[in-house]
């Protein structure tokens, strides 16, 4: 199971890179409730089918503001 780990004062990152549906989408809503309140999580995927899947399943976990960065190929939600 993948890590939620502390990379700033209030921002957490979930790795799922290797990850691919159904996991991404069911790990990221498991993570979000760990997080204190007011926290900005960043969701760390490298398989472009599973976006979409994932924001959902995030912005149903309680994320308010989703935004979706690409980085050698690697999306950063």
């Amino acid at each position: 199971m993948p890590i939620l780990k502390r990379i700033g004062e209030k921002t957490y990152e979930l790795d799922l890179r290797g990850y691919v549906c159904p996991y991404t989408q069911m790990y990221t809503p498991q993570a979000l409730p760990k997080l204190p309140k007011g926290s900005v999580p960043k969701v760390l995927i490298d398989n472009q089918p599973s976006i979409e899947n994932t924001k959902s399943a995030a912005q149903k976990g309680g994320t308010l503001s989703i935004s979706l960065n690409s980085r050698s190929g690697v999306w950063y939600i």
